[in-house]
């Protein structure tokens, strides 16, 4: 696909912006797709005009490319392929933590979202990052929280407030603090119902208490500006309720097909020759086993 950019009818770059922010905002957060696709892509009008009869393989194309640009500047250990999971994930999370918008991954065990936390925290070392493309951006600094049905509101803001700690006396412009919340959706499960303490952070950046810590170079009730807020990535195997995730951006891994299951499988397998040609042969009916499982196991989440 690559070789053939320059062949494509051109684009305004105010029309790949349009779509970039489509998906982002929008197309991410299904799992079904293509009746989006059809609806949205038909709709681009002059100035912003789409090339036709093909306007939905384009849009598709644009936003699928700029994914691709961010995944082939990491540099990834053997044995991990370079999927449509991991690509989404870390653009997603590239753009939303540069941007200091709060993100919810949300998706099955086995769908590249602790993968992609790691591997962007790598990339993203401002100036120290060894691709050009990533030394654009801001460095990060990520406080992991692990949620559990033993969580509580005083520990969720608490890793909020040492993130702003972290931001202190910083330049916000090249550095940003990252709260992740592992498994948050564990902690929907806890009487103290701690989540709720996410409203008010994600919302307005506060803590929604009374007492103010600006002194401290924490947080204080007055709204904080965005450029100023620490940001923000929940990771979880099922959905949150709405009341939390509409606070911010939201990816949603579905069941991958067969030809993204076969091609993972073989990327998986590529950097050893040997157990490549050994497993090809079965991959097609790995493939459909893991289909199987996956389909018997809907309605169970």
């Amino acid at each position: 696909d690559e070789d053939d950019v320059g062949q494509l009818e051109p684009i305004s770059p105010v029309t790949r912006s349009l779509i970039l922010c489509l998906g982002v905002c929008y197309q991410a957060r299904l799992r079904k797709r293509e009746q989006f696709v059809a609806c949205v892509a038909e709709r681009f009008q002059h100035p912003c005009q789409l090339p036709r009869p093909h306007s939905e393989w384009r849009f598709e194309r644009e936003i699928n490319w700029c994914q691709r640009v961010f995944l082939d500047e990491l540099k990834l250990g053997p044995n991990i392929a370079k999927n449509k999971a991991l690509c989404e994930n870390v653009f997603m999370m590239v753009v939303c933590i540069d941007l200091r918008i709060p993100l919810f991954l949300v998706g099955k065990p086995g769908s590249s979202k602790s993968l992609a936390k790691t591997v962007v925290t790598d990339a993203m070392q401002g100036d120290s990052s060894p691709s050009p493309l990533f030394r654009l951006l801001k460095q990060v600094h990520m406080v992991s929280y692990q949620c559990s049905p033993l969580s509580t509101s005083d520990g969720i803001v608490g890793t909020f407030k040492l993130c702003h700690r972290f931001q202190k006396d910083k330049s916000l412009d090249r550095f940003v603090a990252v709260v992740v919340l592992d498994e948050v959706g564990l902690a929907e499960d806890s009487p103290r119902m701690p989540l709720k303490a996410l409203h008010p952070l994600l919302e307005d950046g506060t803590s929604g208490a009374d007492d103010k810590e600006d002194e401290e170079g924490e947080m204080s009730t007055d709204i904080i500006p965005r450029h100023k807020r620490v940001a923000f990535v929940g990771i979880s195997n099922w959905a949150l309720d709405p009341a939390k995730m509409n606070r911010g951006i939201m990816v949603s891994r579905g069941k991958p097909d067969s030809a993204e299951l076969e091609k993972t499988a073989r990327e998986i397998c590529a950097t050893d020759p040997s157990v490549q040609s050994l497993i090809t042969p079965l991959i097609g009916d790995l493939a459909e086993a893991y289909g199987s499982i996956y389909q018997s196991q809907a309605g169970r989440e």
